[in-house]
């Protein structure tokens, strides 16, 4: 009686190809003849294709889209992906990658229940691979956003996210390979970053933590005063110890904070629209009705924003030439690779939780690309003067179009005219630095009618441009408050400018 193996080579990969991933890896193992013509990457490419779910992108209209740019970007003449035995271990992980998706947030949980992670004296017991573990999946869910599936980041992502994250804070030396202050090489902290503001921007919905942590306790909106205490801590200036330090005035610390700060904008601005109590001086403009009261911010639905520049795409407009400059750095798209772990006490070694491989290029070419093109499309966004829950937050600042009036290299000045929000109309103007290190705007905010002038200092990230405002020449310790700029075309906003 003929068997599988007797068929002809062709025809076990087309069979093979409609397996999930596991499924093939399986069948490889059975013998050498199913080995050779399963371990082959056109296999797991046809997997990948068939087993895509849908894809929500500003990038990619659909899946097919998805699946015709990662062939491109694999097998394309730049060939990013010749390490780790090229194309086949890259669709491998790819098709692996879909495989998991479905129970991303069930693999965080786990992790989450593992540890007590509120534990204020005595530090969570974590073994090595618990840690690694916990690194892999944190860098696959701020991956996937960027390949189109943003709903992957959602509340309950958020909730865990927000459970652990006083790991990354901890004093406990047993954890220090986790904490953000030693991981100064790493690109963990911003992948944890990104990732909470992403599921941040979600619409929040009461959670029931104990489904998430055995907490009997429900919440609207999860706060960690960890959180609260670093961000306004980085932004006002007070020493948090010397190994902290060195992170905080790294690149990688202040993007960390600067998105952490979206984090604390965003909480603040769904807590209001839900209902949430105000503060005193917010109920103060409630009662007058100012327009600082009545007209609520859109935050940017992530399904809309733009994750990648139109170079990645091979319509001729932008070439690769433009980031190959003095840095090392190259525009890749983030994939993943599996982080192959050696079992204790076993033989051999397996796939373990992924890594993104190319995240951190992507997200400094990413960083770059907007800083260079500030001065394309409108930009819209929301400031508060303090961050927590409840404080005030003015009616969104619209309007607000850059055009560049000088340029030096990699630093040019912009001004943006016709800006306007719940005070009244302002106009910006000041420098945007996009070298490779800093991506750093300067700006001063002045209103027309009133003659009153605030600076604004902050970030450029993905996720748009955020920092602190104040007074000219303030010395205070603590800065007058906060601002967040994002592209108007990632929100769902249809108001008109007031």
């Amino acid at each position: 009686m003929p068997t599988l193996t007797d068929l002809p080579t062709e025809l076990i990969q087309l069979v093979a190809g409609r397996c999930p991933a596991p499924d093939i890896i399986a069948l490889s193992k059975t013998c050498r003849r199913l080995k050779r013509a399963c371990d082959d990457a056109a296999v797991f490419q046809m997997s990948f294709k068939l087993h895509l779910p849908e894809v929500i992108s500003p990038a990619f209209e659909d899946g097919s889209a998805l699946a015709r740019f990662m062939a491109s970007y694999v097998d394309g003449p730049k060939k990013p992906c010749q390490r780790n035995e090229g194309p086949k271990m890259t669709w491998l992980c790819l098709a692996v990658a879909l495989h998991r998706l479905p129970d991303v947030s069930v693999e965080l949980e786990r992790l989450a229940s593992s540890v007590n992670a509120g534990a204020a004296l005595k530090p969570p017991q974590m073994g090595e691979d618990t840690k690694e573990a916990l690194r892999g999946v944190i860098a696959f869910i701020s991956t996937l956003p960027i390949w189109g599936f943003a709903e992957a980041c959602d509340p309950k992502v958020a909730a865990l996210l927000d459970y652990i994250s006083p790991l990354l804070w901890s004093q406990s030396l047993e954890l220090k390979s986790l904490r953000i202050d030693q991981s100064l090489g790493g690109e963990h902290p911003l992948q944890f970053a990104f990732s909470l503001v992403m599921s941040n921007l979600k619409k929040r919905h009461p959670i029931k933590t104990y489904d998430l942590v055995g907490d009997p306790r429900s919440v609207f909106i999860p706060s960690t005063s960890q959180l609260l205490g670093v961000v306004k801590g980085n932004y006002d200036g007070l020493t948090m110890g010397s190994e902290y330090d060195k992170f905080q005035g790294s690149w990688i610390g202040k993007q960390t904070h600067a998105l952490l700060l979206m984090v604390l904008i965003s909480r603040n601005i769904y807590y209001l629209l839900k209902g949430g109590k105000p503060s005193l001086l917010m109920r103060l403009l409630m009662i007058t009705r100012s327009p600082a009261a009545t007209i609520p911010t859109q935050l940017p639905n992530p399904n809309k924003i733009e994750l990648l520049g139109p170079w990645y795409f091979a319509d001729g407009k932008r070439k690769y030439d433009e980031y190959t400059g003095a840095t090392s750095l190259r525009p890749r798209f983030p994939l993943l690779t599996p982080n192959l772990i050696a079992p204790q006490g076993g033989k051999g070694r397996y796939f373990y939780p992924f890594a993104g491989d190319e995240w951190w290029s992507w997200y400094t070419t990413r960083v770059r690309d907007i800083a260079k093109h500030l001065d394309e499309g409108e930009w819209y966004g929301t400031y508060t003067y303090d961050l927590q829950l409840g404080s005030r937050v003015d009616s969104p600042m619209q309007g607000v179009r850059f055009r560049r009036t000088a340029t030096n290299g990699d630093k040019y000045s912009v001004e943006a005219l016709d800006g306007i929000d719940g005070v009244g109309r302002f106009k910006l103007s000041g420098e945007v630095d996009a070298s490779d290190v800093e991506c750093r705007i300067r700006f001063r905010k002045h209103y027309l009618s009133h003659g009153i002038t605030w600076d604004w200092d902050g970030l450029v990230t993905p996720l748009g441009i955020c920092g602190r405002w104040d007074t000219p020449g303030a010395r205070r310790p603590r800065p007058a408050g906060y601002f967040w700029l994002w592209k108007r075309d990632w929100t769902d906003a249809d108001a008109e400018i007031v």
